[in-house]
């Protein structure tokens, strides 16, 4: 299966936070979904996307945001026939646990992996999901004709199901078991044999139970643990004598002909109004091993990219601020101007006419590259750059009238000099010059401050404008949009494509490129990032050199705006809590002098998450650095 790079990224849908690890175990599972097609096209055997999957396919065209796996389901003779040919068929990775526990006994997975996936071989093929992925095949029953004869079946079936976890339980004597056995036996007239794992032939009996009847005599279908455990969902047959396809993601998937009506009976009326709880299992499916991955730092963590807190990223450089920022390099120049016109003084007093030319051309030399700067910051004509043109041109006259007094150019030159202009005056006309740029340079060129926004995704850019707009709005603020260079991250490509959004932003945001911005040299009084990963996102990275560390050696104050917006998080949203671990947790939060966010609701679920995940010693930090943000 083909999947755009722009697949992987963590994504917001439905104001749900979908990290880019869950976007490759989706991709992974509709992997084992294709193996699976193949063999029940080869086969004509039916299948169906099931429950949650049903649904989001239904509402989403994909998986709803908060799932985090992939159901299927067949009706019972189907379900027979795949899997009499599936260890077959399937490739040869794939694993079909015939030992399960007890509460999955009622369904069958199908692995892609019975072990930590590793060769680049198979990461390639399920789409760099490093960890084993799964699908989840039900299998739907045929309902009684008669309902006295279901209800007798519910019964039995029950009990059976009771006595099967029964003998999971610690607490139950053997004797109990024994004597629970035994009106198993006296209810169904079977034998049990006591030599034989018990809870085995339990089950086996169970799934005899579940398929007492076929489809030549019911009208309905059940998908029996349900059924059985709480008059759950019940299905007309004709729903599924066919499957039909619709959009799924980037692919489509099977639905059972009568979907809609499936769909409302599992999920009511309301069905196409979001609601994010549900789920038979912890969220993400995948939570154990990850966690186990990332508990330290030296473990196969890095195929997570996680990120590990230390104190020491809360210790802030010392910003050295100014930069080469109009008003602070002309200012500098001005002190420079002042000490060659001191030197040259003496040197054309004394005669040392070949040191005072040299301290002209150097004077002349550093007037033509600070007024070219000025021009190029603040226009052509701007008030001091027509004051050094003057003075370059006295610079000029006094230099060539100093080359005639040059040794090797005769007495008669030097009495020239000396007649049209001496030295107390040459220096009383650059003193006059300097001493009005100095002038100029304090009045007419503002300490203006400087601010960076670096977008990396033209796509998220509007997260950023209003921020953007207000410092444009402010005269004293020079703005400059910088959109970064960015790569999707890869565990099997030899090489990685930089990536980079520059021409794609709108026509009235004015665009400078990364390479021509000095952030060494300028020292920027702020910069805004949009991404606050570093290296540490399953998805993207952006390049090294606007990692937060390193940004934060050249501002005085690094501010980071989140480019998404998710719902509001309550405290028993577990899911969306667990999912803060891919965007608070990381290096540029952590990092950043300030974090503006959209509510003061979220503020506080930043600083309770950051205050689990750092210490609670570090709370005042969080309470200090997270905002909400004023561009809302």
């Amino acid at each position: 299966m083909q999947f755009p790079d722009s697949f992987f990224e963590d994504e917001v849908r439905d104001g749900f936070f979908v990290p880019g690890l869950m976007k490759r175990a989706w991709a992974a599972q509709m992997e084992i979904l294709a193996d699976v097609d193949k063999v029940c096209k080869k086969y004509n055997i039916r299948w169906f996307a099931d429950r949650g999957t049903l649904l989001g396919a239904v509402r989403h065209k994909g998986y709803i945001p908060w799932d985090d796996d992939l159901d299927i389901c067949m009706l019972r003779d189907d379900y027979i026939r795949f899997f009499a040919v599936a260890e077959k068929e399937l490739p040869s990775n794939y694993y079909i646990p015939k030992e399960r526990e007890a509460d999955h006994r009622m369904l069958t997975t199908i692995f892609n992996s019975n072990t930590m996936p590793s060769d680049k071989e198979h990461l390639k093929k399920y789409h760099e999901f490093p960890l084993c992925a799964a699908i989840d095949v039900f299998v739907l029953d045929y309902v009684a004709p008669d309902p006295e004869d279901e209800e007798f079946r519910i019964k039995l079936a029950g009990i059976a199901i009771t006595v099967a976890l029964a003998m999971d339980d610690e607490n139950r004597s053997p004797e109990e078991i024994e004597t629970m056995v035994q009106q198993v036996e006296d209810l169904l007239q079977v034998s049990i044999n006591r030599e034989e794992p018990l809870q085995e032939q339990m089950f086996v009996l169970i799934e005899h139970l579940f398929s007492l009847y076929t489809a030549q005599e019911a009208t309905e279908v059940a998908c029996m643990p349900n059924w059985v455990g709480f008059h759950g969902w019940k299905f007309p047959l004709e729903c599924y004598r066919e499957a039909v396809r619709i959009p799924f993601e980037c692919t489509e998937i099977a639905v059972p002909q009568g979907y809609l009506e499936a769909v409302r009976i599992q999920f009511g009326e309301n069905y196409m109004q979001p609601y994010r709880a549900g789920g038979g299992h912890a969220y993400p499916s995948y939570m154990k091993v990850e966690e186990m991955l990332t508990e330290s730092p030296s473990t196969t963590a890095n195929l997570l990219s996680q990120y590990y807190f230390s104190p020491e990223d809360l210790e802030r450089p010392v910003w050295k601020g100014g930069g080469t920022r109009p008003g602070t390099v002309a200012g500098k120049f001005v002190q420079v101007l002042a000490n060659i016109h001191s030197q040259l003084g003496l040197t054309l007093k004394t005669g040392d006419y070949a040191t005072a030319a040299g301290l002209l051309e150097a004077a002349q030399e550093s007037a033509i590259q600070i007024g070219t700067m000025l021009e190029q910051f603040l226009g052509e004509g701007f008030v001091t750059v027509k004051l050094l043109e003057e003075y370059c041109e006295q610079l000029y006259q006094i230099h060539g009238a100093i080359a005639g007094s040059l040794p090797d150019s005769g007495a008669e030159a030097g009495a020239a000099f000396r007649t049209e202009l001496d030295a107390e005056a040459a220096g009383e006309v650059l003193d006059r010059y300097l001493e009005r740029i100095g002038d100029s340079v304090r009045k007419d060129i503002r300490n203006r401050k400087e601010v960076v926004f670096l977008p990396f995704r033209a796509s998220a850019w509007k997260s950023l404008e209003p921020a953007w707009k207000a410092a444009v709005a402010d005269p004293d603020c020079d703005v400059y949009v910088i959109p970064i260079p960015y790569y999707y991250k890869t565990m099997t490509a030899e090489s990685v494509t930089l990536r980079y959004e520059g021409s794609d932003f709108p026509d009235y945001v004015p665009v400078t490129e990364f390479s021509a911005y000095n952030f060494e040299a300028r020292m920027p009084d702020v910069i805004v990032i949009h991404n606050p990963y570093d290296n540490c996102s399953f998805a993207t990275s952006v390049h090294p050199a606007f990692y937060s560390n390193n940004l934060q050696k050249y501002t005085e104050k690094l501010v980071y705006i989140p480019y998404f917006q998710v719902d509001e998080i309550a405290p028993d949203d577990t899911r969306s809590i667990h999912n803060m671990r891919y965007y608070v947790s990381v290096p540029g939060v952590v990092r950043a002098d300030r974090v503006l966010v959209q509510s003061e609701q979220m503020r506080r679920s930043y600083i309770d998450y950051l205050t689990q995940f750092a210490g609670e010693n570090t709370k005042p930090v969080w309470e200090e650095k997270i905002r909400v943000s004023p561009f809302r």
